[in-house]
């Protein structure tokens, strides 16, 4: 418990003896019902009661530790979770089927991580859980479907699709930072990757442009970062959250989370903050434009963005499928804020690639050179998603470089997980785990997407060529596909909770 103080950045005591009493209350109910597997499978010794394996899991070094669980244990580990608490940890193809698509009824996302984006995000997609995610994912599919997004490029701009303007917008700025021809110079890349894809995600999914190139700092995008950081600091007393709402009044609480003593939690809520302001400012601007009759053809989006689409389509909805304001801007934080992150960190991985392989980069850029030569003409440029190398070396980045590195679950009920690889224990062969309600389970997107019995011996190498001329049951080994919904992988998860 200490160990928790010390974590502690405030000083107030009574807010201090506040948390104190929670966390005693949440060691006490975890103590009363502590998840222990139902059987005895391998794992490495916990480095902390109170953290578990958490700093392993999430650490500068995780995959070093990934791949030690992989080669000392297998696909199917057990670790610990904060406070003792047994977690199984896979990569097995038939486990993540099982959770993700087959039985996903019986799993879900744990109630205190959900509470938490709630609190952050609002009520958007992934802040929500069972039949109320059903129901929103359905509302929200239309505007996902591959022929929308493939219109939308040639519709953002009759000359040059707004990915194409974003990308020279980017190139530009790194050129300015470099300075002269004769110079070389190391370049972050991530900075303006982060703004491209938020100008990206802006135009194309909001109508709206954040002037990300036009500003030094763009307040909204250090605010996406700060709720990173603060997110992984505020991790460890998610256990805390499902009390929270039985303590006092709404007023008390709201106290209690501007006066505790957990480390960026404050910081957070400004972020947060922003992040709302920032939404509600679009939001408002759009409906503005929808009600003047306003022609949006003259717009950022030319009125075929993905949040014109998603009011128009709102009005047409009955009243209990019809979207209220709260949920719109949840929606609007999870859209921006997962979009545009997500997408920054897969481009500046793919960039890094790039900078360290001149053969592959040659290849690339000939291959793309090519097709605007033959294509100078042409007022969209739909023909690009089928060029094969340009393709290949995406899936590759996606691949070995998922910006989203696990998904967890928790059982709903007691069930059975299959297993494609089994288990040896001291009592024998597990071809199976039987697990309790609550038990949690986490698939790691990382070493699913790199665990050799899948994706053969040169499975950690960059290897763009394995995607070409194949079928996907060709990319993998034989019976070995993965219950990812792009290219056997895992990069976008499985089942209906997959990324959009």
């Amino acid at each position: 418990m200490s160990a928790l103080l010390e974590y502690s950045s405030f000083k107030s005591p009574i807010a201090k003896c506040l948390v104190l009493g929670a966390c005693l209350a949440a060691v006490a109910y975890r103590l009363a019902h502590r998840r222990t597997l139902l059987v005895d499978i391998p794992g490495p010794p916990s480095p902390s009661w109170v953290t578990g394996h958490f700093k392993n899991l999430f650490g500068f070094d995780a995959i070093p530790f990934y791949e030690y669980l992989v080669s000392n244990y297998g696909p199917t580990v057990k670790i610990k979770a904060p406070f003792g608490a047994d977690t199984i940890w896979t990569i097995d193809p038939a486990a993540m089927h099982s959770v993700l698509v087959k039985d996903r009824v019986n799993f879900d996302r744990s109630k205190g991580g959900v509470l938490l984006l709630r609190a952050v995000m609002g009520p958007g997609l992934i802040a929500l859980r069972g039949e109320e995610h059903r129901i929103h994912r359905k509302i929200l599919n239309p505007v996902f479907v591959m022929k929308y997004l493939r219109e939308l490029v040639r519709a953002i701009d009759i000359h040059m699709p707004v990915f194409v303007n974003v990308a020279e917008s980017a190139c530009d700025a790194i050129e300015k930072e470099i300075g002269s021809e004769d110079t070389f110079k190391d370049v972050d890349i991530f900075p303006w990757m982060t703004a491209a894809a938020l100008e990206l995600v802006g135009e194309a999914g909001l109508g709206y442009s954040f002037e990300s190139f036009e500003r030094k700092r763009n307040e909204y995008s250090v605010a996406a970062r700060d709720i990173i950081q603060y997110f992984i600091k505020v991790a460890p007393f998610g256990v805390l959250l499902p009390f929270i709402p039985n303590i006092g009044t709404p007023s008390f609480r709201y106290w209690l989370v501007q006066h505790t003593p957990i480390p960026g939690v404050r910081q957070l809520l400004e972020a947060r903050d922003i992040q709302n302001s920032q939404a509600e400012e679009i939001l408002r601007a759009r409906q503005e434009l929808l009600a003047s009759g306003h022609d949006l053809r003259s717009e950022a989006g030319r009125g075929r963005d993905i949040l014109t689409l998603l009011m128009k389509a709102n009005e047409t909805e009955g009243s209990e499928n019809r979207i209220s304001h709260e949920e719109m801007i949840g929606h609007m934080n999870i859209f921006i804020f997962a979009g545009h992150e997500t997408t920054s960190t897969a481009m500046s991985r793919m960039l890094s690639v790039l900078a360290s392989s001149k053969r592959i980069q040659d290849k690339l850029r000939e291959e793309v050179q090519k097709y605007f030569t033959e294509h100078a003409d042409d007022t969209h440029h739909d023909a690009l998603l089928e060029l094969p190398y340009l393709d290949a070396v995406v899936r590759e980045t996606l691949r070995l470089h998922a910006p989203v590195t696990r998904l967890a679950r928790v059982s709903q009920t007691d069930t059975v997980i299959p297993l494609k690889y089994p288990i040896n224990t001291p009592n024998g062969k597990l071809t199976s785990i039987p697990v309790k309600r609550g038990t949690h389970i986490m698939v790691n997107v990382t070493m699913a997407n790199r665990y050799q019995e899948v994706w053969g011996e040169q499975a950690n190498e960059f290897i763009p060529e394995r995607w070409i001329g194949n079928k996907l049951e060709e990319v993998t080994g034989p019976g070995a596909h993965l219950p990812g919904v792009y290219s056997s992988m895992m990069t976008f998860g499985g089942g209906p909770a997959a990324c959009m």
